[in-house]
């Protein structure tokens, strides 16, 4: 699916789905004011948002997601991230279904699929990135990131809020679930995906040391 992301927002959304599980809306909605990158995690819960059926985690920054990230709020400071022509996807009524089903066509996924067979979507890459972690980290990080427990309001506050008393190594513990998931999709998810497509999934860090040593 990657390789049919024909649009560069439509890959940017689809890169960012995929590193962190997240529900397609969550991840459209996301806006520059919930990304930490010195952190190295997302607040998909949105600034003055509460969701109290679809609850959205914190999730890691690996692979590729960090120098996306670190372009869209380059380019769009602490708005929204994903843009299309300049206006945000998440405006407006938007057919994620139609979305996914155009790039599944085009990347010709459910071809060899037998007759009512599930066919892939955006909950496809959820439920897989969820399958992975299975056995590789505790429960609790696999909660933490999909959003399976709530994160209270007062908790982020203390992690996110300019000027929190909170030290860089007490927010990092009380992190920890995350970050465990995050080493795992750094060390494991994108290098498994990388051979099926051209794009590079690398992290910024590990492409800079390549080059280097390349020189």
């Amino acid at each position: 699916m990657i390789e049919a992301c024909q649009r560069k927002h439509m890959l940017d959304l689809m890169l960012l789905t995929i590193g962190c599980g997240g529900r397609i809306g969550a991840v459209a909605d996301l806006r520059g004011s919930n990304v930490y990158l010195d952190l190295g995690v997302i607040d998909l819960l949105g600034v003055g948002k509460i969701d109290s059926n679809k609850r959205r985690p914190i999730v890691p920054v690996s692979g590729p997601m960090g120098r996306i990230l670190e372009r869209l709020v380059q380019d769009n400071g602490q708005g929204f991230l994903i843009r299309e022509a300049g206006r945000p996807i998440s405006e407006g009524a938007r057919n994620w279904t139609q979305m996914i089903q155009r790039i599944v066509r085009r990347a010709k996924i459910d071809d060899e699929l037998k007759p009512g067979a599930p066919r892939a979507n955006w909950y496809s890459i959820r439920r897989t990135f969820a399958d992975f972690l299975d056995e590789r980290v505790s429960d609790a990080a696999i909660s933490s990131v999909l959003g399976h427990f709530e994160i209270s309001s007062k908790n982020r506050r203390k992690l996110f809020e300019a000027g929190s008393p909170m030290t860089d190594i007490y927010k990092r513990r009380k992190l920890a679930p995350v970050l465990e998931v995050g080493r795992v999709l750094e060390e494991e998810w994108w290098p498994k995906i990388q051979p099926f497509t051209s794009v590079d999934l690398r992290p910024t860090a590990d492409r800079l040391m390549r080059t280097d040593a390349a020189e």
